[in-house]
């Protein structure tokens, strides 16, 4: 049976190496932090200056002297005071403008820093009109025959657009519900009015729902003013609703060939530092609790010199890695922040130990739980904060005390035998394991609930995060499986299984490394990117009506929205409007396709990352309730994250 189970762990040792190997590749990671509201607001047009600007982010945020950068259209710098951070907002930065603006176009920049140490970078433009009065009007669809969200008895002859100026419709388009073009002749403008442009239809539309999307520009006859193309788009139904849908074989936003895996300087130097950590502090366990500081001829010196070392190695690439994503900053202002500090302070700290033997445990303990400060995601707000970063250390502490054990079983004395080795420390570290493994499995269940409220199997898959989190499960399982067999060797302390007992050892100690590997992964990735839901922003209140949102697919592309009362109320209207910031807006009537439901479908969501969803519900009253939601979208590549 064991020699079995030893088979199996080497074939999936070596399948597992395989995977890792065939899918590595090096790109650089998104940041970690939502932009949600920025003033001016992005694509704004002033009528007065500003005299702040002011950007708020999902989560606190690290600034420093160049967090909030002013470009005018010629690419001057517009002086402004240090960055501050809102007292009461960490992820409310502002910074003041050294001098008023003038009329014209700008462009913010915002450069800080997340609470995992990904640098957010972002920009927006906004432009400010002045006192003097100008022409200049942008181009609005003011109304059409065909209304959106309206479902019309009959194939409509043509379309017909109004605007509030006159406008040349430089291309226009409907599609059907399977995303295929319907035929349509040239636009003609009203000789009578140039703001009114007719598309005759060219054929009959089948029922179902249909897309229309319109580009066009002022009429360069009757204003000076050079602007860019207008776009707009809307949905109308004929006889009955339908969703939108992609071909047939693309609907899914999942592909094998992204089963992939970052593997840059961040993710090195934490893969390093978690095995020279660990390492440290579990040998450091071992000799102290298990071996209880008996003085035996044991290789522990060299081996905490090899940990020393990967660790001094990581933390110059992790410095390094900041450096080179921070290198506008000074000298002083970059040691200053916690994530140059507190690595070095863990230098420091490792390099006491090295010396101090009498309170060797403490030092390397201390520099251990100093990790969750600086890397990974427990110190988000919104992830659980300190009560996370509790079980972040615990679960790295219970980590070591394994693997540093393995690591001491490994290198045992000399001139010892292995099963009088075994004798001595194999009963009382399997019972240290056996606790070990509990706390690592109940802080690692706490911890995914906490970064991953919501998930699919497809969104884990599509998602660096998620495909880390499901082989470090699989491999985590595997070291149980192996440990049980290891505990039952214990007992039995026969030659014969002491010789398999170190060779599962050495598996044990590869698994191990592996999964650091992933476990660094997991820390340098986003979680987000691995969610996916749709999220009430208020509790139930008496005016929320009941609403259920649904949305399917959740993912990029093609969606339809299903908005269900619980009540009959009486509504005269639904609208939905769906933002990024700082400049990503739409709106769009829903179709009513029941007594209490409402739909919307077509391209609604255009990224992965977190979409604000506002629905204004009209009543028949005159009374507009507003219902605020936020879905996150699955996908690695996130916008405003």
């Amino acid at each position: 049976m064991n020699g079995f189970i030893l088979r199996t762990s080497i074939m999936c040792t070596y399948f597992i190496l395989l995977f890792f190997l065939l899918f590595i590749y090096t790109s650089t990671a998104e940041a970690h932090s939502s932009l949600e509201e920025t003033f001016p607001k992005g694509g704004g047009v002033l009528e007065e200056a500003p005299s702040t600007i002011e950007v708020w982010f999902q989560d606190p945020v690290v600034i420093h002297q160049g967090s909030i950068k002013v470009i005018d259209s010629k690419g001057r710098e517009i002086p402004t005071l240090t960055p501050e951070s809102d007292a009461k907002d960490g992820g409310h930065i502002l910074a003041e403008l050294d001098k008023e603006l003038g009329p014209g176009k700008y462009t913010v920049k915002t450069n800080v820093i997340a609470q995992d140490g990904y640098v957010i970078k972002e920009k927006f433009r906004f432009s400010v009109r002045g006192s003097e009065k100008s022409e200049f009007k942008e181009l609005e669809l003011v109304k059409s025959n065909i209304s959106d969200g309206e479902i019309y008895k009959g194939s409509p002859k043509q379309i017909e657009l109004w605007f509030n100026q006159a406008a040349d419709v430089t291309a226009f388009g409907i599609f059907n519900d399977n995303q295929q073009p319907v035929g349509t002749k040239e636009p003609v403008i009203d000789p009578e009015d140039s703001s009114h442009v007719t598309i005759p239809i060219s054929e009959e539309l089948s029922p179902g729902s249909y897309q229309i999307t319109w580009y066009a520009s002022p009429d360069k006859k009757e204003t000076k003013e050079i602007q860019r193309d207008t776009v707009g788009v809307f949905y109308f139904a004929v006889d009955d609703f339908s969703s939108m849908k992609t071909n047939e074989g693309n609907d899914s936003i999942f592909e094998w060939s992204s089963l992939s895996f970052s593997i840059g300087l961040k993710q090195v130097a934490y893969w390093l530092t978690f095995i020279g950590f660990t390492g440290l502090f579990g040998i450091s366990w071992f000799h102290s609790i298990i071996l209880k500081n008996r003085v035996i001829q044991y290789r522990r010196n060299k081996i905490n010199l090899m940990f020393y070392c990967l660790s001094l190695i990581g933390i110059a690439l992790l410095i390094t890695h900041h450096r080179l994503d921070l290198p506008e900053l000074g000298i002083e202002e970059f040691l200053l922040l916690k994530f140059t500090w507190i690595p070095i302070l863990q230098v420091g700290l490792l390099t006491l130990g090295m010396w101090m033997k009498k309170v060797r445990l403490l030092l390397f303990g201390m520099a251990l739980i100093l990790w969750p400060f600086i890397i990974g995601h427990a110190s988000y707000p919104r992830y659980g904060g300190y009560i996370t970063m509790i079980m972040t250390s615990l679960h790295i502490i219970a980590v070591a005390i394994w693997m540093g054990g393995l690591f001491s079983l490994i290198a045992k004395p000399k001139h010892q035998e292995k099963k009088e080795w075994l004798q001595k420390v194999g009963p009382s570290f399997s019972n240290w394991a056996m606790i070990s493994v509990s706390f690592i499995l109940f802080t690692g269940i706490w911890m995914t609930v906490e970064f991953l409220p919501s998930t699919s199997l497809e969104s884990l898959l599509e998602s660096e995060w998620g495909r880390s989190l499901l082989i470090k499960t699989v491999l985590f399982f595997l070291l149980i499986i192996i440990g049980y067999v290891q505990r039952k060797t214990v007992r039995q302390l026969s030659s014969k299984f002491t010789i398999s007992f170190f060779k599962r050892v050495r598996i044990e100690v590869l698994y191990g490394l592996i999964i650091f590997f992933f476990a660094a992964s997991l820390v340098a990735a986003n979680p987000s990117a691995a969610e996916q839901g749709v999220y009430k922003q208020t509790p139930e209140a008496s005016n929320d009506l009941g609403l259920n949102v649904q949305i399917t697919p959740l993912e990029m592309g093609l969606n339809t929205i299903t908005l269900e009362f619980k009540e009959n109320p009486k509504i005269e209207n639904v609208k939905v409007e769906l933002s990024m910031p700082p400049t990503w807006r739409i709106e769009n009537n829903a179709f009513q396709v029941g007594k209490r439901t409402y739909k919307l479908t077509g391209n609604l969501l255009h990224g992965a990352g977190t979409i604000n969803m506002k629905v204004k519900v009209l009543m028949e009253n005159g009374k507009e309730v507003r219902l605020p939601y936020a879905i996150v979208v699955p996908g690695e590549v996130r916008f405003n994250e």
